[in-house]
């Protein structure tokens, strides 16, 4: 009988690690995430985070918080080792950002590590350097009081984790946002932020409320304070009534940066579009940060009176009816040429209802067509068959530059998808760090395409979506509800509806009509 050589193998503990570094350690955000939370637990008031492309090549954070003891630092960076637990059930009642068992282990194994620590009582600091998880040198050195860390060439000896990061660019914009999130629910620190060896923010201790307006200054004037209390905790946070900015809000849990989209969708079908930031204080118990090995994810014990604080929360805030849209001119009969000879179906318009609703015989049935889905199919269909023809759509030059209110984290993700925004239409010009728009898509006003721009970089897309851009400027240029459309409007609305190639559903999936059965009219009526 041959011997057959097992396929179950023990990995090596070099393996092991790896594998392990990367469930924590993805980008060069999730390094700072980590590195920025243990300067927080160790009390500084200072911290400085310097990055080169993007992070890739070195992110460092220097703090001044108490340091680490020299006869500690080895331990430090070992497998499994923390100050924070000392019992399984420990887990439960942390309320600082630990424990961080993984992170610097993790980090150091994928990385060119190093750490210079002091602590007051010491003279000295001590330096540790780590090359891919394997400690190179240990030394005695000259240091201020608190900690410095330096991770170089992330992913190193991983290359194909290291080809997955992007552009410089995109990794700088996802370190940012870690910034800033920690920035807002430490407004009492110093927190200053290096770009390639130059001063990107320097954000000085203030209050809250401040430290919102410094970071999205289009918030000046327009927050709100919201609190309340039960008996499951407390929150408190603020509230933008402009509905303008609708940029998602921000949820913190006992001061942890959180996800969750169930109660993200329930904020906002209490408040609506508005933007917000909100800090629940519950009990360790009552939350589990450990689902989520980067611990962004969050899970309640119970979600229904987690969900009754944030109702509270807002209790005093009331929907804001939207403005009456006006009436606009209508764009159809203009710019709807289909090159396409088809010969369409008959239509008899029999009316509209409501501005809103057109009512239609076709084909020996009848519907009730959505206007302004009619009109949005017909226009995205002529701007991406424009934009598939030539690569890019129509542009025209501003005679003025026009200023741009944008946050940091805007400014970056507009500048790592600029190509893109180019070819649809859109660009832009910096200047002493501020953005002006020079020319702009040829269908749009100047105001439709400020809001346009702002919904791309409020979104969540890491990559431009291009039928999603061309479907919101085909929504800006169509026929709205409240339109009153004459009866030639109409007509020639629905003809070229008709020839499109979809004219089953909108750009965005909604469905265009509703179908009506005349022989289901005649049995209800009892015309048999």
């Amino acid at each position: 009988m041959l011997k057959t050589e097992s396929k179950i193998k023990r990995l090596s503990e070099d393996v092991i690690n790896k594998i392990s570094a990367g469930e924590v350690i993805n980008r060069p955000a999730s390094v700072l995430k980590e590195l920025i939370e243990n300067s927080i637990d160790a009390g500084a008031n200072l911290i400085e985070v310097y990055l080169e492309d993007g992070g890739k090549r070195v992110i460092q954070v220097i703090d001044d918080g108490e340091g680490i003891a020299p006869d500690e630092l080895t331990l430090a960076v070992q497998k499994h080792t923390t100050n924070k637990i000392f019992s399984f059930e420990d887990i439960y009642s942390i309320n600082s950002y630990g424990f961080r068992g993984e992170a610097l282990h993790s980090i150091s194994s994928v990385s060119k590590f190093s750490i210079i620590s002091r602590k007051k009582e010491f003279s000295l600091g001590k330096e540790i350097y780590i090359e891919g998880g394997k400690v190179i040198s240990l030394i005695d050195t000259g240091s201020s009081i608190g900690t410095k860390v330096k991770v170089k060439d992330l992913f190193f000896n991983i290359p194909v984790r290291k080809k997955f990061l992007k552009s410089s660019n995109v990794e700088f914009k996802h370190s940012l946002d870690i910034f800033l999130k920690y920035a807002l629910i430490y407004p009492d620190k110093h927190f200053k932020l290096y770009k390639d060896g130059k001063i990107y923010l320097d954000i000085e201790p203030t209050t809250l409320e401040n430290r919102l307006i410094d970071i999205f200054p289009k918030l000046k004037g327009k927050l709100i304070k919201v609190s309340a209390e039960t008996e499951i905790g407390r929150a408190y946070g603020f509230l933008a009534l402009d509905e303008s900015y609708k940029k998602s809000g921000f949820i913190y849990v006992n001061r942890r940066p959180i996800k969750n989209r169930e109660l993200q969708r329930f904020i906002k079908e209490v408040i609506g579009e508005k933007f917000y930031i909100l800090f629940l204080e519950l009990p360790p118990y009552f939350v589990d940060f450990n689902i989520h090995p980067t611990k962004e994810e969050v899970k309640f014990k119970k979600d229904k009176p987690v969900y009754e604080l944030v109702r509270e929360t807002f209790r005093y805030i009331k929907t804001f009816k939207k403005e009456d849209r006006k009436s606009i001119e209508i764009l159809a009969q203009d710019t709807v040429k289909f090159k396409r000879d088809v010969v369409s179906p008959k239509i008899k318009f029999l009316g509209q209802i409501e501005e809103t609703f057109l009512v239609i015989y076709l084909d020996g049935d009848l519907y009730i067509l959505d206007q302004h889905i009619v009109s949005e199919r017909i226009n995205f269909e002529l701007l991406y068959r424009e934009f598939l023809k030539n690569g890019r759509l129509t542009s025209k030059k501003l005679n003025r530059k026009s200023k741009v209110e944008l946050s940091y984290l805007e400014i970056e993700k507009l500048k790592s998808i600029s190509d893109e925004l180019k070819n649809l239409g859109f660009n832009f010009i910096t200047v002493n760090k501020n953005i002006y728009l020079t020319e702009i898509p040829s269908y749009l006003t100047l105001k439709e395409t400020k809001k346009i721009l702002l919904d791309i970089l409020h979104s969540d897309d890491t990559v431009l979506p291009i039928e999603k851009v061309i479907g919101k400027i085909a929504c800006s240029k169509s026929v709205k509800a409240g339109d009153i459309l004459s009866d030639i409007e109409a007509q020639i609305l629905l003809e070229n509806w008709l020839k499109t190639d979809n004219p089953n559903l909108c750009p965005h999936g909604r469905p265009i009509y509703y179908k009506l059965p005349l022989k289901e009219v005649k049995k209800i009526l009892g015309r048999f």
